[in-house]
């Protein structure tokens, strides 16, 4: 569950969904929506082996960046 709300945090996909289902459920019942729907993803992720399609490209490139200093 722990994911799913840094996912909210830094996914906007995710948060788009999550705000959709805490309007009409609740947050709690919006972060294990989250957190199920990310784990379909990663599975079809593995499945298909292809990568997320959804990042921010912003904060992948400072990622990369950082990993070859």
């Amino acid at each position: 569950m722990e994911y799913s709300r840094v996912a909210v945090r830094y996914d906007e996909r995710m948060r788009a969904f999550y705000e959709r289902v805490k309007r009409r459920r609740g947050d709690g019942k919006a972060v294990v929506a989250v957190a199920c729907k990310m784990l379909k993803i990663i599975w079809f992720m593995l499945t298909r082996r292809e990568a997320y399609q959804s990042r921010n490209e912003g904060r992948y490139g400072r990622k990369l960046k950082s990993l070859v200093r």
